[in-house]
């Protein structure tokens, strides 16, 4: 599954980057993108961070979650 990200497709691969769910993920870092999709079907939801310019994988969106603050990347973002 690829979607479009800045111009550019971005390969997902639903095993690892799908999330369980979108709507619990309140403290998520504000580069974090959710986005809804729909496949075969079923409904997905994945993260995307707009500073790495690619999507999260499940473990990663935990990490991020709790750390984002003391995250080197957060803070490369304009």
């Amino acid at each position: 599954m690829s979607l479009v990200e800045s111009g550019k497709p971005r390969e997902i691969y639903i095993p690892i980057h799908a999330l369980p769910t979108c709507n619990n993920l309140t403290d998520l870092c504000p580069n974090i993108e959710l986005i809804n999709f729909e496949k075969d079907g079923e409904k997905y939801c994945v993260a995307y961070c707009k500073v790495l310019e690619r999507y999260l994988t499940r473990s990663t969106v935990r990490k991020c979650e709790t750390l984002w603050r003391s995250c080197p990347f957060a803070r490369m973002s304009p």
